[in-house]
């Protein structure tokens, strides 16, 4: 009988524990377009830094590991960014994420086009952010609204609405 003892214990202790870690409920992060501005133009290439917004609904940290995204300005594909940077999100509060991208000056030239007569730019930026958590590896995001194109000041950014 002792020699079932042993496998038995450690099957009951492994149920008892598994009774006391009950998995949280795990909220995707809300991931929104908080800032657009233009740095410096190379050649045919215009670089803008894109700010996003990362709210964590959660009463725990999230760390964010990096960001795959998309940007469409008016309907046209207009950029994509990747981040691999680290950003932990605090329990219940945000982190902005700041992404450089890189898009050709033909699409910045097609968005004037598409803008003369518009006091704004209607976006939407979808993706992926990845996680570092069990249970939420990756969460895919979609954001849409509208860019206010009135340059504020002279850093060139423009304002989310």
């Amino acid at each position: 009988m002792s020699r079932w003892f042993a496998p038995l214990a450690v099957i009951i202790l492994l149920a008892g524990l598994a009774g006391c870690v009950t998995p949280q409920e795990v909220k995707a992060p809300h991931i929104t377009l908080q800032d657009v501005r233009l740095l410096n133009t190379e050649g045919l290439s215009q670089h803008l830094e894109v700010k996003l917004l990362v709210s964590n609904p959660n009463d725990f940290d999230i760390p964010l590991t990096g960001l795959r995204f998309g940007m469409q300005m008016n309907g046209l594909d207009f950029a994509e960014g990747l981040s691999n940077d680290r950003v932990d999100i605090p329990r219940l509060g945000r982190a902005v994420v700041p992404v450089e991208v890189t898009v050709s000056v033909l699409a910045v030239m097609k968005q004037i086009q598409a803008v003369q007569k518009k006091n704004g730019v209607d976006y939407r930026v979808a993706g992926t952010a990845f996680l570092d958590h069990v249970l939420l590896p990756s969460v895919d995001f979609e954001r849409q609204g509208k860019l206010d194109l009135n340059v504020q000041g002279r850093d060139k950014s423009f304002k989310v609405m």
